[in-house]
């Protein structure tokens, strides 16, 4: 193959790798948001427990119930975007490691090449 095969060849592996990469980003921002999510909510159901103790009219009036309830609706429906998050961010990895496997061959096929025309020219000059 020429050498200007393999550069475009190289141009089109690294597009890509990019275009995976930047499929992979708002994945991961989405799956940390989530998790800042959350914390957020495990940092409100402590709040919570301690206001709850010095609160008499909170259980009283079933607040406590209604209270937990949220909670734990709240929290399913965020593990259940975290995992879905998750499994998506998987197959975006495996398409990003194929694509990066693809361009470093790529890249060291080129380097090859150019390696062996460089041998091939000293060699011809040599005799």
């Amino acid at each position: 193959m020429k050498q200007d095969g393999f550069l475009d060849l190289e141009k089109v592996t690294e597009v890509a790798f990019q275009k995976e990469y930047n499929a992979l980003r708002p994945l991961i921002e989405a799956e940390a948001q989530v998790q800042q999510q959350l914390a957020r909510l495990d940092a409100q159901v402590q709040q919570t427990r301690r206001d709850s103790a010095s609160a008499e009219g909170y259980r009283v009036t079933g607040t406590d119930v209604l209270w937990n309830g949220w909670e734990s609706a709240t929290r399913r429906q965020l593990n259940m975007e975290l995992a879905r998050l998750r499994a998506q961010k998987l197959t975006a990895m495996e398409a990003l490691r194929t694509a990066f496997g693809r361009q470093q061959a790529v890249t060291n096929l080129s380097a090859a090449q150019k390696s062996a025309r460089k041998h091939a020219l000293n060699k011809k000059l040599s005799v």
